[in-house]
C-alpha cells in the first residue's frame, strides 16, 4: 500500500497538468465561488415575445424578452429560472419549481404584482445560509475534480501496468484503495487551504467554523473520490467529459444552485433520491444549528453512496480482468 501511494506521488511531479489541476485551478475555481457567492443575484425569467411594450417589473426578477423560446437545457442549467408565453388571454409559464412559484409568476405577468407573502429565489438563497450556498457551488466542482484527480488509474489501465502491478501481491482492491487514498488527500487539502486562505485574507464569511468546515467538507470528497473511482471504472475514454455532465445535472437537480420544487412528485422523487440531496440537507441543517447526530440519517445516507460506489467499482474492475480487458 505505501510503496503504491508512495509510486503515485512520485509519479505526480512528472504530470504537471495534475499539479496544475490540484494546486491552481480548484483552489482558484473554489476562492472564485467563496468571494462571490455571497453577492445578490436576481432570478432570470424569459419572456418570449415580439413586442416589448408591456413587460411587467419587479425588483426581484430580471426580466428578459426573447423571440424565440429557450430551449429545456437552459431551465435545467439555471441559466432561466421561468420561461413565460404568451396563451391566449394569459401566460404560459414553464420552470422546474413547484405550482406555487408558477403561479406567482403568472400573476405578475397577468396582473403586474406577485401575491402576498411570495418569495422569490433569491431570498430563499439568502435564507439558505451562506455556508449552504457555498458549498453547494463546491458540491459540483469537486465532484467534477475527483476524477481528473484519478487519472493514473485508467492510464495504468491503458498501458497495461495496471495487470502487472496485479500479478504481485497487490489486489483490485489494494490498488484501488491505495489511488482513493490518493485522491482524497489530493483534493482534500487544496481544496480546504483555499476556503481557509479566502476566508482569513479576505474576511469572507463562509458560514462555518473550520472544525465544522473539516468535517463537512471530509464528507463531500469522500463521496467524491467513490464516485470518482466508480467513473473511472466504468469509463474508458471520455471521462471526464461525461463525469462533468452527470456531475453538473445530478447537482442541479439535487438543489445545489436552485431549489427544485413538488410540482411532479415521482421527479422530485427521485431527485430526492440522490447523495447530493441528502448533503444539500445535512450542511443547511448543521449551519442553522443542528447537531451531528440529528443529522445521522443524512450521513449514514451518504455513506452507503459512496460505499456503493467503492464497490461497484472494485468489481467492474475485478470482472474485466477476469476477461482479459484490462
Amino acid at each position: 500500500m505505501l510503496n503504491l501511494l508512495r509510486n503515485k506521488f512520485d509519479r505526480l511531479l512528472t504530470k504537471k497538468e495534475i499539479i496544475i489541476i490540484a494546486v491552481i485551478v480548484v483552489p482558484l475555481m473554489i476562492g472564485i465561488v467563496v468571494l462571490f457567492t455571497g453577492k445578490r443575484r436576481l432570478e432570470t425569467i424569459a419572456f418570449v415575445t415580439e413586442q416589448t411594450e408591456y413587460i411587467p417589473q419587479d425588483s426581484r426578477y430580471n426580466i428578459k424578452p426573447v423571440k424565440e423560446r429557450p430551449k429545456d437545457s437552459e431551465l435545467i442549467l439555471g441559466k432561466y429560472t421561468f420561461v413565460v408565453e404568451e396563451s391566449g388571454n394569459g401566460y404560459k409559464v414553464s420552470t422546474l419549481k413547484n405550482k406555487a412559484e408558477q403561479k406567482a409568476i403568472e400573476s405578475l405577468f397577468q396582473y403586474g404584482f406577485i401575491p402576498e407573502g411570495y418569495k422569490s429565489e433569491d431570498e430563499i438563497f439568502n435564507e439558505r445560509g451562506t455556508g449552504t450556498n457555498i458549498l453547494g457551488f463546491l458540491l459540483m466542482i469537486i465532484l467534477m475534480q475527483g476524477v481528473a484527480l484519478t487519472t493514473f488509474y485508467p492510464e495504468d489501465r491503458s498501458i497495461k501496468s495496471f495487470r502487472r502491478i496485479l500479478a504481485s501481491p497487490v489486489s483490485e482492491k489494494t490498488y484501488i484503495l491505495s489511488q482513493a487514498i490518493f485522491t482524497y488527500l489530493v483534493l482534500y487539502i487544496p481544496s480546504f487551504i483555499a476556503i481557509a486562505a479566502v476566508n482569513i485574507l479576505f474576511g469572507v464569511n463562509i458560514g462555518f467554523d473550520f472544525g465544522n468546515l473539516a468535517i463537512l467538507l471530509a464528507v463531500l470528497v469522500f463521496l467524491a473520490t467513490a464516485f470518482a473511482i466508480f467513473m473511472a471504472s466504468v469509463m474508458d475514454r471520455n471521462i471526464n467529459l461525461i463525469t462533468s455532465a452527470v456531475s453538473m445535472i445530478t447537482c442541479v437537480l439535487a438543489g445545489s444552485f436552485i431549489t427544485i420544487g413538488e410540482g411532479n412528485k415521482v421527479f422530485y422523487f427521485i431527485c430526492g433520491m440522490l447523495p447530493q440531496k441528502a448533503y444539500m440537507t445535512l450542511i443547511h441543517e448543521i449551519e442553522m444549528g443542528r447537531s451531528y447526530g440529528s443529522m445521522t440519517g443524512q450521513i449514514i445516507y451518504i455513506f452507503i453512496w459512496s460505499i456503493a460506489f467503492w464497490i461497484m467499482g472494485i468489481f467492474i474492475s475485478k470482472s474485466r480482468m477476469k476477461r482479459g480487458i484490462y
